[in-house]
């Protein structure tokens, strides 16, 4: 029925086949004890999410009966503050994408794992240098509000950081937004 020769074809290409299809099953996941389906992934960095005060005044502008005069002056320093804080959040973005999770293969070396520790704090200083940029514009906002507007914006902030802190532990832990990071956007939207 079939010749010898489409025998020995059909032969040869099994015996070359059958190591390929072999080594992908171990690709998706049963090689070397993981879950099937599964590849372990390389962390990548971790960019904590940052309340600003500034943005959280202006979104919820009703609630704290913010007069014409005074809206105006929040986004003068609004926009003064996104254009200290852009440089930082470029930063930020560029380390996020060349640190990005990724499958493991085989161990990291020990360049890869001194570059990730340099990287993460450069994102501690980073991250503290947009904190004390958003402190310093939340002051400047909070001195224009009355007693009853100061007490609304404070418990609005305390707010957007508690909603912070809640996503962080239902996405794995530590204070920080796996998926990215959220620099002067409220949480509450």
């Amino acid at each position: 029925m079939f010749s010898i020769r489409t025998r020995i074809g059909v032969a040869v290409l099994c015996a070359v086949a059958m190591p390929v299809l072999a080594s992908a099953q171990t690709i998706g996941g049963f090689g070397r004890g993981r879950a099937p389906g599964r590849l372990v992934r390389e962390p990548g960095i971790v960019i904590p999410k940052v309340v600003n005060a500034v943005n959280v005044m202006i979104e919820h502008r009703p609630e704290l009966a913010l007069s014409d005069t005074q809206f105006a002056r929040v986004i003068v320093i609004k926009r003064a503050l996104d254009s200290t804080n852009a440089p930082l959040v470029r930063k930020l973005d560029s380390l996020q994408r060349l640190f990005k999770p990724m499958p493991i293969f085989s161990q990291p070396g020990p360049e890869r794992r001194d570059s990730l520790a340099e990287a993460r704090g450069v994102v501690q200083e980073t991250i503290a240098a947009i904190t004390d940029n958003n402190a310093t514009a939340r002051d400047s906002a909070y001195a224009m509000l009355s007693v009853q507007q100061l007490a609304t914006a404070q418990s609005l902030e305390a707010k957007a950081e508690q909603a912070i802190e809640d996503e962080a532990k239902r996405s794995g832990g530590g204070r920080g937004n796996p998926t990215g990071g959220s620099f002067g956007r409220s949480p509450l939207d």
